[in-house]
């Protein structure tokens, strides 16, 4: 009877993705710290002519309380005014939107899409 609990806490435990769970958490905190007003940087990759020299680049993009901004590790924070973003591609684990005629394009989280969309409009 011990051998078929553990059996089946080990088929359970491999069928979890913890990184998911995680990521979850921090992208409710991230939600919830913009809600009150705050400044967020949500991940995202970028693709753009002028900020990434037209190379996908992960990054984040800072929201909330002024202006988008593009921020990336060793750069200087940079304006992220892409325009109107349209959808290109959906999965679970990123949407995908293109600007200026596929000249720019934008992969975030599903859970996060709408938050960025929202300050962008603004």
């Amino acid at each position: 009877m011990g051998e078929l609990i553990a059996v089946l806490l080990g088929n359970l435990l491999t069928m979890l993705d913890l990184t998911e769970l995680a990521g979850g958490r921090r992208r409710r905190a991230r939600k919830a710290a913009l809600q009150r007003g705050e400044r967020v940087e949500i991940p995202c990759v970028l693709r753009d002519e002028e900020l990434t020299a037209g190379e996908e680049r992960l990054g984040r993009i800072a929201i909330g309380n002024g202006p988008a901004r593009w921020l990336r590790r060793g750069e200087p924070p940079a304006a992220f005014a892409p325009g109107e973003l349209t959808m290109q591609a959906v999965d679970q684990r990123a949407i995908t939107f293109h600007a200026r005629g596929g000249r720019t394009e934008l992969r975030l989280h599903p859970d996060e899409a709408p938050l960025v969309l929202r300050a962008l409009a603004d």
